[in-house]
């Protein structure tokens, strides 16, 4: 597996984690961000990871950091290493997602 890490605004990563979806060919939907919504949510352990699984063409595994620092988190992307292409994809959206302000609340299209 490869790996992926860096920082993302918080405000994005329901974006970044449609992006990741269709660039893997998973469906992303409500649920999918309720569960990582929840994943999140800060307890005891603030320096603990999130881990949620995108399971399409290709499985690519999501880890967020649950502490947030001034508005930013910290993310990590694994992915099959024979897939060079799907690096370079990534990391092309992370770019964009940390580039822009993307609207939270923009609805997913079916």
């Amino acid at each position: 597996m490869e790996q992926l890490d860096g920082w993302l605004r918080l405000v994005n990563l329901k974006g970044f984690l449609v992006a990741l979806s269709e660039i893997v060919g998973y469906r992303f939907g409500e649920l999918d961000w309720g569960a990582v919504e929840t994943g999140l949510e800060v307890g005891p352990d603030d320096d603990e990871w999130f881990t949620y699984p995108l399971v399409g063409r290709t499985t690519v595994e999501i880890a967020v950091s649950r502490a947030e620092e001034e508005g930013d988190i910290d993310v990590r992307v694994q992915f099959p290493a024979d897939s060079p292409c799907l690096g370079k994809q990534i990391e092309v959206a992370w770019m964009i997602f940390n580039r822009f302000e993307i609207s939270p609340t923009f609805e997913m299209i079916d």
